[in-house]
């Protein structure tokens, strides 16, 4: 059953946590023998799960979402959207999102699933599990089992449980379909831990009232999770999906070097000037990032707001930032080492109208103010590299 509290939930622990396990059909080319597997496999789960009694699975539907495939399958983010305001309006602690379609993957030739620890979400395609799509004989029994250990091994990644060396273990870092034939069970180990951080990783709490307060407690309470994230998603891994910014952002900083109104900037500025202008320019960028590809279902249709939903923003927001800065180091570095070493001593002296630019606080000046133009007109000209960085910041990795 779901339940709701009408103000502030989440203060003792819960009796029950649902996991929902929502169907999402896209194509619905055989969608009676795509529902059976779904239902045979939760069966399974339940079965996998029945050592932790406050665990409870919810199959809900939801049919025919409008979304267009690229290159031949379809974006997690997308359904990773829908999720989010199923989950919420549900008032679900987990969801398990299971779809008949191939999902694109950014780093691996495919992907099956993809865990969202921040949104308690995880994304699963069924589209590889039988054996016939590899040439074999179909075999519905096989598909329903790989697929109820893939929801197991979602779900454990979701409530915060490592990668085992034991192929028969339900968290062994599978590598080829067929591994999930062998992971069938959680160590006692694993599952103690599952009882002990289940309430934590849960994230139930929610407030219509005092959000202000709620937010500030909800930031402090999860700060090392919030940090934890922003680890994960690797700011300088998040830089390298960012081909379209870094050519944006180039462009715009190899003009603004060879004009001469740029290098009066660098004399008649002072650095407290740069600075400011510096933090505007990636406030705004930040901005302009999360913005393009933000998740605005993250307030309820009755105005209540979660932790999860607090959380998510804060680690993507603080990733974005950091990514950002990264940028903003990288160009200011290589301008500084561009102007000592390459750019000619008779333009820095002839360019400036209001005095020669030639000493190193000049240089310094100009490769910050370079650098922060070159992030803002990088985040303007490439915002379609948002989807990347918020795909590498919310979903945990690309191992399954």
């Amino acid at each position: 059953m779901n339940r709701r509290n009408p103000a502030i939930r989440g203060e003792p622990e819960p009796d029950l946590f649902q996991i929902g396990v929502m169907t999402m059909e896209v194509e619905g080319r055989d969608s009676d023998r795509f529902n059976e597997i779904v239902t045979r496999a939760v069966a399974d789960l339940d079965r996998a799960l029945a050592h932790e009694p406050r665990l409870r699975t919810q199959t809900l539907a939801f049919p025919g979402p409008h979304l267009t495939p690229g290159a031949g399958n379809y974006a997690p983010l997308d359904f990773l959207e829908i999720g989010i305001a199923e989950k919420l309006e549900r008032d679900l602690p987990f969801l398990l999102i299971v779809t008949e379609v191939d999902l694109s993957s950014s780093t691996l030739a495919y992907t099956i699933a993809l865990p969202s620890q921040l949104t308690n979400i995880a994304i699963i395609s069924t589209h590889r599990l039988d054996p016939g799509f590899w040439g074999a004989e179909p075999d519905p029994a096989r598909t329903a089992h790989r697929l109820a250990t893939l929801m197991l091994h979602s779900f454990g990644h979701l409530v915060a449980l490592r990668h085992e060396r034991d192929p028969a273990n339900a968290m062994y870092p599978l590598e080829r379909v067929e591994d999930l034939d062998s992971m069938c069970n959680l160590s006692d180990a694993q599952r103690q831990r599952m009882k002990h951080v289940l309430p934590r990783e849960a994230n139930e709490r929610s407030t219509r009232d005092g959000k202000a307060a709620f937010i500030l407690r909800t930031l402090v309470r999860n700060a090392g999770t919030i940090t934890r994230a922003v680890l994960r998603a690797n700011p300088l891994r998040l830089l390298a999906r960012m081909p379209t910014m870094l050519a944006a952002a180039l462009s715009v900083i190899i003009v603004l070097l060879f004009g001469s109104e740029t290098w009066d900037i660098a004399y008649a500025v002072s650095v407290p000037q740069v600075a400011s202008f510096s933090v505007i320019c990636l406030a705004a960028a930040a901005f302009v990032l999360y913005r393009a590809f933000a998740f605005d279902a993250l307030l309820s249709r009755d105005r209540r707001i979660t932790e999860s939903g607090i959380v998510t923003i804060a680690a993507t927001l603080l990733s974005l930032l950091l990514t950002l800065l990264v940028m903003f180091a990288l160009f200011g570095g290589l301008m500084y080492f561009a102007i000592v070493t390459i750019f000619p001593r008779q333009l820095m002296e002839s360019w400036p109208g209001a005095g020669e630019a030639t000493g190193a606080l000049d240089h310094l000046k100009l490769s910050l103010f370079l650098a922060a133009m070159g992030v803002l007109a990088g985040s303007l000209g490439g915002r379609s590299d948002s989807r990347d960085l918020v795909r590498g910041v919310l979903f945990i990795s690309e191992e399954t």
